[in-house]
């Protein structure tokens, strides 16, 4: 390939798939396509009548020459991924315009475009645009300096060797923004993934192209031929780096895609076991099992309707189900007391937000959440428990968690007591003392939009979620945002 080099490689190969979607982008593509064939055009008519276009042999021989290079560019081609193929005869390219002319490179890169567009009249529609603009635009740049060798002659300066360097980089440029829309077009890849992944990893490889170029014109125009040799070399050592390049590339993804497949892994792990465990409180009381999963419903719907987005729903809503965890281990007895606890008790139920932190925050991935876990029952007025935390000082995800355990409570029946009939008035009455008061009027604005099933916890939004759904819910976030429709029990 020419120009910094990157082929779109699968883009236009293959039918299109009959269905609206694929239609659609079918016409976008095309369209963009004849946006960049219209602007070679314009390219190319504009400078043919303004600078005209040099004719003779010496001409003829060095689009030939160039053409060469060009292909053997082309054929020695490194494969990047499933969509671009990158090689090192930019060099020949930038030279070419330098030499030739931006009318004579592009005669130059035909031969190349029709190898790679052989398979797509679509793709070599835009190969043929594609490198015709940029080689004019490179050539435009490298005019603002110095004539193409063959029109002016010129000697060795460094106005050739820095309007050399310009036009390369202008070339790299516009070659990768060119690419990087095309992306986007077909594939919908956002151009900072584009730049991490098919830019970035590359820009050795693309300054040694360019400096290659810069000093091959200077050695043309002070030894002539010889400088074929500087020209062959630099892009033998840019193809190198292009292929080590790749090889490193290809072992970080490696790696990163075995490290996330391990700590979901984990995570869907020590999830699971969380729940078996809060599932196994709820067979002794009859009662924990419904209340987590109740908090992991009123807790996700508050975290959305407090506009966190929606990575950090489902962490408030996975801190919603497990925040108990820390009940687990106590003496059944006083799990299943139905009478009023004992100090001593009492002062073994409120230490349940400390090791509830323990057993999360031994998950790496855990560890925030399992400070909104320690602070489950700290209250804005300073009375709340195991650190007795005020206000500004209580993380927004606690303080969720707080008023969402808090009102599930107050709704569900008890082994000490049954539901309260006037749960409303109580999260009212105690606004800004035990709950935050923004807090607390975003859930009363939820429970007046919302069905008696959901404000008494006893839908089917609130059935506390099988193994299945708890793997399926740590892959995967849900892409319904929308209070109302998204609102699922942890389904």
């Amino acid at each position: 390939m020419h120009a910094v080099s990157w082929r779109i490689e699968t883009v236009f190969v293959g039918p299109c798939v009959r269905c609206g979607w694929h239609r659609l982008n079918e016409a976008r593509l095309t369209a963009y396509v004849g946006a960049i064939v219209a602007l070679a055009a314009a390219l190319c008519a504009s400078w043919t009548y303004w600078y005209g276009v040099p004719v003779g042999p010496r001409f003829v021989v060095g689009a030939t020459i160039f053409a060469g290079f060009l292909v053997l560019g082309e054929t020695f081609s490194a494969r990047i991924n499933e969509h671009l193929t990158i090689s090192a005869s930019d060099v020949g390219l930038i030279v070419a315009v330098a030499v030739l002319g931006p009318f004579w490179a592009a005669v130059a890169v035909v031969p190349a475009d029709l190898l790679a567009g052989r398979k797509s009249w679509l793709r070599l529609a835009y190969e043929m645009g594609h490198s015709i603009s940029i080689v004019y635009l490179a050539g435009l740049v490298f005019s603002l300096s110095s004539e193409p060798l063959l029109v002016g002659n010129p000697q060795p300066s460094a106005d050739l060797f820095y309007g050399t360097l310009v036009a390369g980089l202008t070339l790299v440029a516009a070659n990768g923004m060119l690419h990087g829309i095309l992306l986007k077009v077909k594939y919908d890849q956002s151009f900072y993934e584009n730049w991490s992944e098919n830019v970035q990893p590359y820009l050795v490889s693309n300054v040694l192209d360019v400096l290659t170029a810069g000093l091959g014109l200077l050695f043309l125009a002070a030894y002539g031929p010889l400088a074929a040799v500087v020209a062959v070399a630099g892009s033998v050592g840019s193809q190198a780096l292009v292929y080590y390049s790749r090889g490193q590339t290809r072992e970080i993804g490696e790696l990163r895609e075995r490290n996330r497949s391990l700590e979901e892994t984990l995570a869907t792990s020590n999830t699971t076991f969380g729940t078996m465990m809060v599932q196994e409180l709820g067979r002794k009381d009859g009662y924990t099992h419904r209340h987590a999963a109740a908090t992991a419903v009123y807790a996700a719907d508050l975290a959305r309707e407090m506009k966190l987005d929606e990575a950090r729903v489902e962490r408030v809503r996975l801190a919603g189900l497990l925040h108990n965890i820390g009940l687990f281990g106590l003496p059944e007895e006083l799990l299943l007391s139905t009478g009023k606890v004992n100090s001593l008790a009492w002062n073994q139920i409120t230490k349940h937000p400390v090791r509830g932190e323990k057993v999360l925050a031994a998950v790496s991935e855990y560890r925030e959440m399992a400070s909104w876990v320690r602070w489950h029952h700290e209250r804005p007025d300073g009375r709340g428990y195991p650190d007795k935390l005020r206000g500004a000082w209580i993380p927004l995800e606690a303080k969720i968690l707080c008023l969402s355990q808090a009102y599930a409570a107050m709704v569900l029946d008890q082994p000490r007591r049954p539901a309260l009939a006037q749960a409303r008035e109580e999260l009212s009455v105690n606004a800004d003392k035990q709950f935050d008061g923004v807090l607390v009027r975003a859930l009363l604005r939820i429970l007046d939009t919302e069905t008696e099933g959901y404000r008494m916890a006893d839908d089917y939004r609130f059935a506390f979620p099988e193994a299945g759904d708890r793997e399926r819910r740590a892959r995967q976030v849900p892409e319904d945002g929308v209070r109302g429709s998204g609102r699922t029990a942890f389904p």
